[in-house]
Order: C-alpha cells, then sequence, then structure tokens
C-alpha cells in the first residue's frame, strides 16, 4: 500500500492519472525537475530540497516499474507498451524422424584387385622405399613445439569527466542531455558547463551521478 500511495501522490504532482501516456508522463517529470531544481532556486527551504529528492525517486521506482512490467504504475494490466511487449512463445517444433539406418554391405575383393595390390607392394620392396606406412627417416623423437601463451589484454579503464573536455568528449561519455540552457547541459538533477565550447564544472547528484572521479571539479566547492 505504500508503494501504490507514493505512485498515487506522484501522479497528483504531475498533474496527471494513472493509465496516462509514457511521453506525457516523462515531459510532466522534466517540466517539474526544471521547477525545483535546488540550482535553479537559491531561496529554496530544505522541505523544498525533500520534495525534490521525493520526485526523483518516485520517478525512478515508476519506470523501473514500467520496465518490468511493461506499464506505468496504475495502467490497466492490459495495456502493455507495443514496444516491450513480449513475443508470443514459439510453437514447438516437432523433431524430424531419423533417416533410416542403412545396413552395412561388405563386398568381396576382386581376384584382380588383389594381384594389382600384391605387385605394387613386391615393387616396393624391391626399390628399397620399404613397407608402405613407414615412418623411416623421419625424425619422431623431438616433440611439437608448445604454442605461445597469448598476451593477457590490458585493463581498459572507463573515461570520466575531466576539465578541459570539448562538447563531443562530454556528450561521448554522458550521451544526450536531458536539456539544454546555453553553455550548461542538465542530466536530470546533475549539470556540466562549458566556457567557449571547453569543459570548466559540473556537479553530480547521488540520484543521477555523473561518470567523473568526484562530485565538483578540483578547486569547486562540493
Amino acid at each position: 500500500m505504500a508503494v501504490e500511495t507514493d505512485f498515487l501522490a506522484l501522479y497528483r504532482q504531475l498533474g496527471l492519472s494513472p493509465g496516462c501516456k509514457l511521453a506525457d508522463f516523462k515531459q510532466a517529470y522534466r517540466r517539474h525537475v526544471s521547477i525545483l531544481h535546488p540550482d535553479r532556486n537559491d531561496a529554496a527551504a530544505p522541505e523544498d530540497h525533500e520534495r525534490f529528492g521525493r520526485l526523483v525517486l518516485q520517478y525512478n521506482a515508476a519506470m523501473d516499474f514500467h520496465r518490468r512490467h511493461g506499464r506505468l504504475p496504475g495502467a490497466p494490466v492490459g495495456a502493455r507498451s507495443a514496444a516491450v511487449d513480449a513475443p508470443s512463445p514459439a510453437e514447438p517444433v516437432a523433431p524430424s524422424p531419423l533417416p533410416p539406418r542403412r545396413e552395412r554391405v561388405t563386398h568381396t575383393p576382386r581376384p584382380m584387385l588383389l594381384v594389382v595390390v600384391a605387385l605394387v607392394v613386391i615393387a616396393l620392396i624391391a626399390w628399397g622405399v620399404g613397407p608402405i606406412g613407414s615412418t623411416s627417416g623421419s625424425d619422431t623423437s623431438k616433440p611439437a613445439p608448445e604454442p605461445a601463451a597469448a598476451d593477457s589484454e590490458p585493463t581498459v579503464q572507463a573515461p570520466q569527466l575531466s576539465v578541459g573536455m570539448t562538447r563531443e568528449d562530454v556528450k561521448a561519455i554522458e550521451g544526450e542531455p536531458t536539456s539544454v540552457q546555453g553553455d550548461r547541459w542538465e542530466y536530470g538533477p546533475s549539470w556540466v558547463r562549458f566556457e567557449r565550447d571547453v569543459l570548466v564544472d559540473w556537479y553530480s547528484s547521488p540520484f543521477r551521478s555523473l561518470k567523473a572521479a568526484s562530485t565538483r571539479p578540483r578547486g569547486e566547492r562540493d
């Protein structure tokens, strides 16, 4: 009941009702985030920060529910998104019957074939080649060389944000921003800031952390 009550409060805060479209749900969430974001309201009270954090947590829980069930919380059970509908189970395919086993037929060699084989063996012995299949002259005492062990691949460290990166570098690491405000890119409650197309500052929120070694760059206040 606590989870259902939280989802109902989320719908009321966003001005929506259960069963709304996913696009409308995301748009309403982004609009409220842009209003309640602590960095945009310097005079925000502590309860406003708590309200913003609760909104982010409830939204993440609703999206996790959508990924697992194919619908938003409170929507009718049959209203599954077409993109996440599970394919109908394939009908079992009956195994194909095995071909009938053929009986092995043994043929008696012809006398002429035996005579030809005997003549070939006699000729080889007369020429000093030795019996067929002999390995004389070849050195089998040396063991075959062991294949060289493959070099272990070095561990590749995931790239992280650093001051001085270009916009393309940041986009390659973090992806497309949720919104762009001039030289400032926002990723939910987190953001990055550029000066002359060079990264100079960022803020990594615990609700949506950036791929950075620290919450703020060195020299900036956390």
